[in-house]
């Protein structure tokens, strides 16, 4: 495969991991503020929302987000191409992706990808979509859920599938890992170092928001504490949204491609994929506590950062003095 087209491939399954984040981000948010009233202190949700994203917080005034900013503030989110970590603006460059790699991908993955984009182009003109929002975003997210399943279905299980998996997993790392450093910044103690519970009902939004608040219940009590449901989005072993579950993924994935493409240049990569994997599997939550909770996370954050950047140069970039030497 060319090099390019594993990159296209890669950007493909991280942004369109990237739109369904948000996706659930927005709903988990905006049905927080049914029942809200605009007070001193409700700017917390939104904060740490922004931060889940790795956005610019809005500016506020007294501590107060209004119901007309927040849905000017959604909508921006859901339909600003120019945003990487809008939903529009993921499927537009998930879409360009998938075009430049099109004689790769089933025709039923194309034209998925492509309905989903101009659907979305259909509804930015649509001045009262926020009436019907919660539908909209349930549409949207189960439309954005259906591409994984059709990858799965529909194409070679070969070194671009490959690739697809691996931008998934890995991206689905990030989204959990900002999410677990917003809740510590802004509903936790001492910066989030010391996992004592705050705020319970955030802890259920962090948990929707991770499609995770039914698994939690069947292992721990359902009034969440923040110990229990940070071992349980970064350490649990069978949870599909846990960092430990998707490092393990990335792991796995990067073995078999490795094996596919018989690279010599894949070593230091599946070193440290291996590295963290064994850390996650081995760590308990007492761990994290005496390492401290925040500290934890950003440096499993670094970790997966030196993995993207040692996968991109086992497999994306080729410098011209190395090929003609």
């Amino acid at each position: 495969m060319l090099s390019r087209s594993a990159d296209n491939m890669y950007w493909l399954g991280r942004y369109m991991e990237r739109a369904e984040n948000t996706i659930r981000l927005l709903r988990v948010r905006l049905n927080f503020m049914v029942g809200q009233t605009a007070q001193h202190g409700n700017d917390r949700g939104w904060q740490q929302f922004f931060s889940a994203l790795r956005q610019p917080p809005p500016l506020m005034k007294n501590g107060v987000v209004d119901s007309e900013v927040a849905l000017q503030m959604a909508h921006d989110l859901t339909f600003n191409t120019e945003n990487q970590n809008s939903i529009s603006g993921c499927i537009h460059l998930a879409r360009t992706n998938a075009r430049s790699v099109r004689s790769q991908l089933s025709s039923q993955l194309w034209e998925h990808i492509n309905r989903l984009y101009l659907r979305l182009y259909s509804w930015q003109g649509h001045e009262n979509w926020h009436d019907e929002r919660d539908n909209f975003f349930r549409e949207l997210e189960s439309s954005v859920s259906l591409f994984q399943g059709l990858a799965f279905s529909s194409l070679l299980h070969d070194e671009g599938w490959l690739f697809i998996q691996i931008g998934g997993h890995l991206e689905r790392v990030f989204s959990v890992c900002s999410l677990l450093t917003a809740h510590f910044r802004h509903f936790g103690i001492d910066g989030g170092e010391r996992l004592e519970t705050v705020d319970p009902l955030n802890g259920i939004g962090v948990l929707r928001a991770c499609n995770s608040f039914e698994s939690y219940c069947r292992v721990y009590d359902p009034r969440p504490e923040t110990s229990y449901v940070t071992n349980f989005l970064l350490l649990n072993a069978y949870l599909p949204s846990s960092v430990r579950f998707n490092v393990s993924q990335v792991a796995v994935l990067l073995e078999q491609l490795a094996g596919a493409t018989e690279t010599r240049r894949a070593g230091d990569l599946n070193r440290m994929a291996g590295k963290l994997q064994a850390r996650l599997q081995y760590s308990q939550i007492d761990d994290v506590v005496e390492f401290g909770a925040q500290s934890y996370v950003v440096d499993v954050v670094k970790s997966c950062d030196e993995i993207h950047d040692a996968l991109s140069d086992a497999y994306f970039s080729y410098p011209i003095d190395e090929a003609v030497s």
